[in-house]
């Protein structure tokens, strides 16, 4: 599991890495960022005193735009088997579902993750947004540690 691991972990999982920008901007509270790349992807992971509380997968190489199911499954796995995840999407969370036009160009809707087992001290939450080249998960709250409270436009916005 990445998400919840020491430095050293993830190092061991994923590679070396370098350092990154931060996606927080909570560097004052002891955020540390690192990119690790896997294949055509890189792998932002922050760190709040040396536990991995939040990482984006973003596609670096090729074509830029949505994950595949694939895809999603492998991103999944860096922290559970995919089948143990809770998936809905932005129709599904919201009850409301807008028709479309037939020449309606827009992205497809989001798709919004949850991963909370009971053998484990701490929830993931995370969306990968429709159409868009990343998708984000992080832990909320971990024992002695700040809370993280932010939104998607933030994290699309430090992303780019």
């Amino acid at each position: 599991m990445l998400l919840g691991s020491s430095k050293t972990e993830t190092d061991a999982l994923l590679g070396s890495p370098i350092m990154a920008a931060s996606l927080l901007d909570m560097t004052t509270s002891g955020e540390k960022t690192f990119s690790y790349t896997q294949g055509a992807d890189s792998i932002i992971v922050g760190f709040f005193d040396d536990v991995a509380r939040y990482m984006a997968v973003i596609q670096s190489l090729g074509p830029r735009g949505g994950f595949t199911p694939a895809e999603m499954a492998s991103i999944l796995s860096l922290n559970a088997p995919s089948a143990q995840w809770k998936k809905e999407t932005a129709e599904e969370s919201s009850g409301a579902k807008t028709p479309k036009r037939p020449d309606d160009n827009s992205s497809p809707p989001s798709n919004y993750y949850s991963l909370n087992d009971p053998k484990r001290k701490f929830e993931i939450l995370g969306w990968e947004p429709g159409g868009k080249p990343f998708t984000f998960f992080f832990t909320p709250s971990w024992p002695g540690q700040l809370p993280i409270v932010l939104n998607e436009w933030q994290v699309a916005k430090a992303i780019g």
